[in-house]
């Protein structure tokens, strides 16, 4: 490896098999727990390994668990080139792009839980969102755990880390778009409200949802429709209903 270059621990069948696909030049190791089963999705990745002259090490479900720093790696993880990832995007490179009047953006607003924030991040690369913004701090941070729930979809995602999530939204709606946050409180649900694009959909934190100076900042409040008994849904589930709603529209010249 060259002096200075970063590495990463990625874990996960399908973030390990994303990597050896997408950017096999990047991949140092790989390690298999010692006691995992063959299978024929196992026996894929090894020969994928085997292949591309990638070293894979069989080591003690304890020494994995102390490598990737969660329990659900389920058996295997990748030694990684940090360089590989996606460059970071800039707010104003993100402005710059809107120029084709067509973006999807996602906005978190204080998303502490790794799990959803991988879960936003994998279901906004589905959607086809063009980024992902989300604060430096009072985030979760981008480890081990949000690549392994997002299945990849980290490597892909532009992703803006702003110091400021209003003043993001403010140059945002400067440069275009319409800012709509989701939030159970609101008297209209997404399907009642008139959008278009390009469009920032803002979710806020799993406890609290959106702070008062984020929700001052959106030309326009929308819920989810509730017709069961709970009471709300978990965030990633609310921001794919959201997201797919947007890309609905957009796809029938709606927006």
């Amino acid at each position: 490896m060259m002096p200075g270059k970063k590495v990463e621990i990625i874990c996960g069948y399908h973030a390990v098999r994303h990597v050896l696909t997408r950017r096999s030049h990047d991949v140092l190791e790989v390690y298999v727990s010692a006691g995992r089963g063959r299978s024929a999705k196992l026996d894929g990745l090894l020969n994928a390994c085997e292949r591309n002259s990638i070293a894979v090490h069989p080591i003690s479900r304890a020494k994995l668990d102390s490598l990737t720093g969660i329990g659900h790696h389920q058996g295997i993880a990748a030694r990684c080139r940090e360089a590989g990832l996606q460059p970071r995007m800039t707010m104003d490179d993100l402005c710059a792009g809107l120029r084709d009047r067509t973006s999807i953006i996602l906005a978190l607003d204080r998303v502490m839980d790794p799990h959803n924030l991988g879960a936003c991040i994998r279901t906004a690369d589905a959607a086809g969102v063009d980024a992902v913004v989300i604060p430096k701090s009072h985030s979760a941070p981008l480890n081990t755990t949000v690549s392994k729930v997002a299945c990849g979809a980290l490597e892909n995602t532009n992703i803006v880390t702003v110091t400021n999530i209003a003043r993001a939204l403010r140059q945002l709606r400067d440069a275009g778009c319409q800012v709509v946050g989701a939030t159970g409180t609101a008297d209209r649900t997404i399907y009642e409200v008139d959008l278009r694009l390009p469009i920032v959909l803002v979710m806020g934190s799993e406890e609290s949802g959106m702070r008062r100076n984020t929700r001052d900042h959106c030309d326009e409040l929308v819920r989810v429709p509730m017709h069961g008994s709970v009471e709300s849904l978990n965030l990633s589930v609310a921001a794919g209903i959201c997201l797919y709603e947007l890309r609905r529209r957009a796809e029938e010249n709606k927006l």
